[in-house]
């Protein structure tokens, strides 16, 4: 395996990352921060350095990447990345230990929005938009920056993005460069869109930014203390809008933008997004009727809200929901691993798959029935494959080992179930929201222990990559030494 390939590709993309730290280090250098600003671009300097160094020391010409170097790069890129990004934090004044700064970078890169800082006041404003910047680049995937980069070094950058979203791009789609402007475009189109319309609604320019770039990219890094509580019924409404809009595939945009509805409305997973949404809400609306004796409109934006909030893996909060009593906290409980469509820019583990196991399910039990019948299972038009089942099948397993074995670890550390089996889900799922007195409405996760900090990370990068990438460098296969090379056309 080419180990200096991934490292030249790392170098590049963190080169890019020490430019954007500039950026919050002006804003604070403008607010009189002297010394924040400072740290911004001390912290811009040593990741720019490293960057270069990479760059320099493994440059050479790379025409394809391997199959295990498309994993490994993939999984070293976030690694490196949340390493630098973590930087800005612990520079800083009042910074936060590194094991803290890790967890907020990986927090904002994989967009789960848990945060371990329990004042924001304290912290400058170029702290807040890092933290906002972090969420935008984590949501659209730090693996389309490399998509924009790797063209140009003639390598198969459609492979990378492959091994992080499990959207597959069919014959119909353009070229990479074709794809990622679409994405883009749309991507900070809607960002601007969602911040204009906060902006009149009520907040000022910085906080609108900054809510709207944790909105689109599902990240759940509010600027505030008290999250989305404090925001009027309005400001709420245009979040529960956007939150949607992100729960879509990221490539619909490109369906859009070529007014091709049928794509769009013959998308299996879109269609059970919808019905999800409206069926869930209509049942927490009639209980918080029913059992908390709220009026009906305000529990159709509450029952919305956290919805949404929690299936797009977007973690903000408008009220406290443990107090909502037993049914609601299992209700949500249970909706933490399950994300959205597949990609968007949310995490869990997405609605298709859903979809994919209930056609299998339902092949497998017609089959039974009638032994001698010919049964073949479609998603979205197209035969499903025993591959595609058996993937589907092996990625839950993936996902309940690993929340059995960290649930088992934060336990072991000492936390109770709640808080284990939550904080579990709720980092595999990228959601940011959890349950538990040490980091439920009334705690933080600074409350948690440095170990179950790094566990927690270490969930947050597994359900991001969405564990196979991660996984298959753990097999002695992957080191062993590969004849062939991938074409960049098999994604």
């Amino acid at each position: 395996m080419r180990t200096g390939i991934t490292f030249f590709i790392s170098g590049c993309i963190l080169i890019v990352f020490g430019t954007t730290m500039i950026i919050p280090g002006l804003l604070d250098f403008s607010d009189g921060n002297i010394n924040s600003a400072k740290s911004f671009w001390q912290a811009a300097g040593i990741t720019f350095f490293f960057g270069a160094l990479f760059v320099a020391t493994f440059y050479d010409k790379y025409e394809k990447l391997t199959v295990r170097e498309m994993y490994l790069t993939t999984s070293l890129v976030w690694l490196l990345v949340c390493s630098f990004s973590a930087l800005p934090f612990f520079f800083t004044p009042n910074s936060l230990t590194y094991t803290d700064s890790f967890f907020e970078a990986m927090s904002g890169l994989t967009t789960m929005g848990a945060t371990v800082i329990q004042d924001l006041s304290v912290h400058p404003r170029g702290i807040l938009l890092w933290r906002a910047m972090l969420q935008w680049f984590g949501g659209v995937g730090i693996i389309v920056i490399a998509l924009g980069i790797l063209p140009l070094l003639r390598i198969g950058g459609m492979q990378l993005y492959a091994t992080e979203s499990s959207d597959k791009s069919d014959k119909s789609m353009p070229k990479t460069s074709q794809v990622i402007a679409t994405i883009m475009i749309v991507y900070t189109l809607l960002t601007v869109l969602c911040a204009i319309l906060l902006y009149c609604s009520e907040l000022n320019l910085f906080e609108s930014l900054t809510f709207s770039m944790a909105t689109i990219p599902t990240g759940g890094f509010a600027p505030r203390n008290s999250s989305a509580m404090e925001l009027s019924a309005f400001s709420q409404w245009i979040l529960i809008l956007f939150m949607f809009i992100s729960g879509m595939p990221l490539l619909a945009s490109y369906f859009l933008f070529k007014k091709n509805w049928n794509h769009l409305r013959h998308d299996m997973q879109i269609k059970t997004y919808t019905c999800f949404f409206i069926f869930s809400v209509l049942i927490l609306s009639v209980y918080l009727i029913s059992r908390c004796k709220i009026p009906l409109f305000d529990s159709l934006r509450l029952a919305a809200f956290n919805f949404i909030s929690i299936v797009t893996s977007s973690g903000f909060v408008n009220s406290d929901i443990e107090s909502w009593g037993n049914f609601a906290i299992m209700f949500f409980t249970l909706l933490l691993p399950i994300g959205a469509c597949s990609g968007s820019t949310s995490g869990g583990i997405k609605i298709f798959r859903f979809n994919i196991m209930y056609l299998a399910s339902m092949q497998y039990l017609r089959r039974k029935i009638l032994p001698h019948g010919i049964f073949i299972a479609k998603y979205n038009g197209k035969p499903l494959t025993e591959e595609i089942s058996s993937g589907v099948f092996v990625f839950m397993v993936i996902f309940l080992l690993s929340f059995l074995i960290s649930s088992l670890l934060l336990s072991l550390i000492g936390l109770d179930f709640i808080t284990a089996s939550s904080a579990s889900l709720s980092s595999l799922g990228n959601t940011g929201i959890a349950f538990g007195p040490l980091i439920g409405s009334q705690g933080s996760f600074a409350n948690l222990p440095d170990s179950a900090k790094w566990i927690l990370s270490g969930n947050m990068i597994l359900g991001r990559l969405e564990y196979m990438t991660v996984f298959v460098l753990l097999l002695p296969l992957a080191w062993r030494k590969e004849k062939k090379t991938v074409s960049s056309q098999m994604f």
